[in-house]
Parts: C-alpha cells; sequence; structure tokens
C-alpha cells in the first residue's frame, strides 16, 4: 500500500518516442524508472544536455505519451486531493493536468493571451470554473508570485522575469499537487533569478506544494532543494539528499558527467584532491567559509569588499588593433519608446566582449544593430569603418554572424549534418573538406549521432550548440551570439566557450549576450553593461563586479566564487581555481 505523504510514485516506468512513419521503434527514452517523492519536497532533476530530464518531466505531466505521442509502460501514482494516491491512467486527461502541471523553460511558449489578468484565468475558464471564483484565483496567484499590481498590464510590457512570473501564476490557478519546473531561471537575469527561487520558497512555504525543477543553476538552488533525482543513460537514480550527492559522487559529477555543481563544493573537492579535508562537503559559500577557519583558525576572514565608485573613470585596456565594429552616438527607439540612447562603444578582433544587464535592457536590440537586423534611430554603426547603411546586406551578415537567442529562427537545411555542411559549401571546399570538417564539428559539438535528425527535434541544448557550430564556420570578422550556453551543462558550456576563444584568439571579434555572470568572470576579455538604454559600465570583469553601484543599477550578482573568496582573500577571484590555491597555501603556511 503507498504512503499517504507521497505525492508522486513511479514503479518501473518505461517510455519509448513515437517513431517516424516507416521507421521501426527505438530503444527507450526512459528505462526501468522507481522512485517516489515526498509531498512538499523540493527536488532538484540533473543530468547532461540531451540525458532526458525534460523527457522525464514530459512524460510526469503527462504531455508524453497522451499528446505527443509514444509508448509508456509501468505505473505512474499522483496523490489525488479527494482520492488518495491513485495510478494516473484512472483520472480523466483534464484531472490529470490539473494535479501535475508544469512551466516552460520559455514562457513564450505558453503564453496565449494578451492581458496578464487573462493569461492567469485562461485555463480556469476552459474548466468551467465560476467567475467570481476565478477573479478570487487570479488575485491570489498574482500576490503569491508578487505580482498583485500588474493585473491589468499587456503581456508585451512586462520582461522575461515578469512573464515567467506570470506564467508560474497561471499554473498555481489550476491549484496543482505537483509542479514542473523546465530550467525556470534560463531565461532571466541574476535579479529575475532571484525573484523566481523566492516565489517557489513561499509557495513552497505557503501552499505545501510539491515541485520538481530541471535546472543547471546550482549556486542558487543547490542548498535549497530536499532530495536530486539524477537522470543519466535512461535511468533516474535517486532520490538522494544534496550532500549525499555530492559526497558520493564528487568530481566525477563534474568531470565525467559534465553536469555543474556549486562552485563553494568545487573548491573543497579540489582542495580533498590536494589532501586538505574541509570535512562535510559544503554546498554554499557560508558553509566554505566558516569550514576553512575552522582548517585555518588564523586565517583572516574578511566582512568587507573592496568597491569602487560608479562615478570614477574606467581605463580600458584596448588590444591596440582597429575597431571592427564601432557606435558613435547611437540611439534607437521601437515607435516612441527609447530603448538605447546615445551609445558609443567599440569592439575589436582578438577580444571576447561580454554585454550584460537586466531583462529588458536592450542587449538583444544592441546586437541587431551590428549586421545591419536594425539601423538606428540617430548615431552610426560603423562595420571595418564603413557604416552599415552602406552595406549590402547579404555582404554584412557574412562580416559579422549574429547567432539568435532562438535556435530555430536560423536553421535552413532538414539534417543536422547538411545545417553545418552548407556553410562550409559556401566557402567553396570540395566536397571531401566539408564532410572533413562537418564532422569534426559536428563531433566538436557532441551531435554526431544525431547527423541524420532534423534539427527541429533536438534538445534545446542540442539545438543551441548547432546554431553556434553552424554560424562559425562561415569564418566570420565578428560573432554575436545571445546567450550563446543557455541549457548547456558544464562540458558544452566549456566547449562551446572554448570554440569562441579560439576564434577570438584567430582574430575575430566576439561579442557574447548572457546573464551568467560565471561565463563574464571566466572568459570575457571585457564586458560592458546596459541599464536604461545607456552603458554604465565598460571595462574588466574583475572592475564590473568590485563596483556595486553598477551591480545594484543592473540588477546582476557576481559568481558565487567572487563574493565568498572576498572572505577569504583581500582580492576576490573570477574563478575556483585561484580560490583553491589561495587556501592550498594559507594551509601549508600553517603546517
Amino acid at each position: 500500500m503507498k504512503q499517504s505523504t507521497s505525492a508522486l510514485v513511479l514503479e518501473d516506468y518505461n517510455f519509448w518516442f513515437k517513431p517516424p512513419a516507416g521507421q521501426p521503434e527505438g530503444p527507450p527514452a526512459l528505462l526501468n524508472v522507481s522512485f517516489e517523492i515526498e509531498a512538499g519536497a523540493f527536488v532538484l532533476i540533473l543530468g547532461r544536455s540531451g540525458s532526458g530530464k525534460s523527457t522525464l518531466a514530459l512524460n510526469l505531466v503527462g504531455i508524453y505519451p497522451d499528446y505527443f505521442g509514444g509508448r509508456n509502460q509501468g505505473k505512474v501514482f499522483v496523490n489525488d486531493k479527494h482520492k488518495g494516491l491513485i495510478n494516473r491512467r484512472e483520472l480523466a486527461a483534464a484531472d490529470r493536468f490539473r494535479q501535475v502541471n508544469m512551466l516552460f523553460q520559455n514562457p513564450e511558449d505558453q503564453i496565449v493571451t494578451l492581458t496578464v489578468e487573462e493569461e492567469v484565468g485562461f485555463a480556469l475558464e476552459n474548466y468551467l470554473i465560476e467567475p467570481e471564483e476565478i477573479h478570487r484565483r487570479i488575485d491570489w496567484a498574482l500576490e503569491l508570485v508578487g505580482l498583485a499590481a500588474f493585473r491589468r498590464r499587456q503581456m508585451l510590457q512586462l520582461s522575461g522575469g515578469e512573464k515567467q512570473r506570470v506564467a508560474l501564476a497561471a499554473m498555481l490557478a489550476l491549484e496543482p499537487s505537483v509542479l514542473l519546473l523546465d530550467e525556470p531561471t534560463s531565461n532571466l537575469d541574476p535579479a529575475g533569478t532571484a525573484d523566481v527561487l523566492a516565489v517557489i520558497d513561499r509557495i513552497r512555504r505557503d501552499l505545501g506544494l510539491t515541485v520538481l525543477m530541471v535546472e543547471h543553476e546550482m549556486d542558487e538552488v543547490f542548498d535549497r532543494v530536499d532530495s536530486i533525482l539524477l537522470v543519466e543513460d535512461q535511468k533516474v537514480l535517486g532520490p538522494f539528499q544534496p550532500r549525499e550527492f555530492i559526497e558520493e559522487y564528487g568530481l566525477y559529477v563534474r568531470d565525467s558527467m559534465g553536469l555543474w555543481i556549486p562552485q563553494a563544493s568545487e573548491v573543497a573537492l579540489e582542495l580533498q584532491e590536494k589532501n586538505i579535508n574541509l570535512g562535510p562537503i559544503p554546498l554554499n559559500g557560508d558553509e566554505l567559509v566558516d569550514a576553512v577557519q575552522d582548517l585555518v583558525p588564523d586565517i583572516p576572514i574578511l566582512t568587507q569588499i573592496r568597491q569602487q565608485s560608479v562615478s570614477e573613470p574606467l581605463e580600458i585596456e584596448s588590444n591596440q588593433l582597429a575597431p571592427v565594429i564601432e557606435l558613435q552616438d547611437v540611439s534607437f527607439s521601437y515607435d516612441v519608446t527609447e530603448v538605447l540612447n546615445n551609445i558609443s562603444f567599440s569592439a575589436r578582433p582578438n577580444e571576447l566582449l561580454a554585454i550584460v544587464g537586466q531583462n529588458g535592457s536592450g542587449k538583444s536590440t544592441l546586437a541587431s544593430l551590428f549586421n545591419g537586423i536594425q539601423q538606428p534611430s540617430s548615431g552610426v554603426v560603423l562595420v571595418d569603418g564603413i557604416p552599415t547603411t552602406e552595406y549590402d546586406f547579404a555582404r554584412l551578415t557574412k562580416r559579422v554572424s549574429h547567432i539568435f537567442q532562438v535556435p530555430e529562427k536560423q536553421f535552413v537545411c532538414n539534417t543536422v549534418y547538411d545545417e553545418i555542411a552548407h556553410g562550409l559549401r559556401a566557402l567553396g571546399l570540395t566536397e571531401h573538406e566539408v564532410d572533413k570538417q562537418t564532422i569534426e564539428y559536428l563531433e566538436m559539438v557532441r551531435l554526431l549521432d544525431r547527423r541524420d535528425a532534423s534539427p527541429y527535434v533536438l534538445s534545446h541544448g542540442q539545438k543551441r550548440r548547432l546554431s553556434v557550430a553552424a554560424m562559425v564556420v562561415g569564418q566570420p570578422e565578428v560573432v554575436v551570439l545571445d546567450e550563446p550556453t543557455f541549457g548547456q551543462d558544464f562540458h558544452q558550456a566549456r566547449n562551446l566557450m572554448q570554440l569562441l576563444r579560439q576564434l577570438a584568439d584567430g582574430g575575430t571579434a566576439v561579442i557574447f549576450i548572457t546573464h551568467d555572470m560565471r561565463l563574464v568572470a571566466e572568459y570575457a576579455d571585457r564586458s560592458a553593461v546596459l541599464c536604461n538604454g545607456k552603458i554604465i559600465f565598460d571595462g574588466k570583469p574583475s572592475g564590473l563586479f568590485s563596483d556595486q553601484k553598477v551591480m545594484e543599477l543592473a540588477r546582476l550578482k557576481p559568481p558565487a566564487v567572487y563574493e565568498f573568496s572576498a572572505h577569504i582573500s583581500e582580492d576576490p577571484v573570477l574563478g575556483t581555481a585561484p580560490l583553491v590555491q589561495i587556501i592550498t597555501e594559507k594551509f601549508n603556511g600553517k603546517s
């Protein structure tokens, strides 16, 4: 008999995708999956890109196989409010979605109306709930997600983080027992991420809701969850307690499985490799700082981080090469809405330039000016010293390659192989050389086994890797990427960023838009911060993270290692390796 405290139970569950017409069924995507989730738990679902995390989530909510097809075996039990723990097959489809609901990666994928109140009330109307009750639930759900004053707002006026919270409110209004979240923070700036996670904490506290979340952002999430499920090789392992998981798998999680781990845990595990034991593996910076102080009692634990003022002049170390892209007093407006205001800056060869800022600050609009997708309302954009208005658009796009945030917008071929080969053929290479280089690129982005698949059936992370590879094969002078590592595991994010580093070292100017401050810290030569249509900082990442006023204005947050290393060293570091070295030297000095 199942425990009444369980919210979700799987017993020997298997799932096969529906094969293309005329093709035999492939191997199972999920194999012999069994686990039990306690009511009210917060569960993190981990796995490398393409491992099946989203497939698992879509099976748990019933979208597979009920709507997208496929075949399943085994049992899924859900805790119905009235019937207790019950086999999902015994519930009508409409009732299944009220019990277990899902918030997708991109809120745009599930927004169907024009205003906030219509969006939150849409599903309630379809369930024929009484109007008075609909209005009560709209107010209640918006209050939960911190958007009580947004009821009359137009959806088009909202930032990405606000849209995500509206989509979450629409889910909550259905009063589900279990809520699945598929990378809900991946499109959000650091402040938006903090807002969404605070909402999750609030709804769990107030509603006792069971939450399962697929997420790559370990530093913000890992120490908040109750348990972890690991999706690997068609199977699901766990649940594990977070510390149990990190202590059992250690650096194998990062180095062999390619998963992100908290930077505090990473430092402790690296020290462990050097036979320096901090005790239980810390899950966050506070635990690491305490463990280091216990290990080396005379180490000074600092409470103040050195800061510089936003008003101080910032010296930008130029590589002295002529700019490939230069903006001179550029402004841009959509109708009467000004997005960019009198911006001047440049990008040079051999440089990795990160453009950062909160959702809605104009980053993507700025990038669209670089290759003539948009033209400035005033000012001039120069490419190799020539205004973009004087270029033939086709010639300009070959010099400045723009990789959009949504990969599907740029696919032009029917197979993954041809998507890469298309750009190589345009260079006039022989078919032998096209095949050789296509295989090399597919291996680099771990897509060789999908060479004959349609680009549109790939996972989001796989689509992103394909879009990057397909654009850089053309050897442009400038590469502009919007969130290049969105949805990527540790290995693939590193591979993509190393590919961009190689391009920059070979003479390309690489500009990438990101919300991931860890990428900025570890890879960017320079960072430009957009806020309210202006660039308020242009300099090295270390200077950005030490400028508290800029960080607050742009709603940014330094990477975790920068924050907790500031309590151990007078000079905060940008990566875990330098901190490991600092602690090792202090430990050995003590010895």
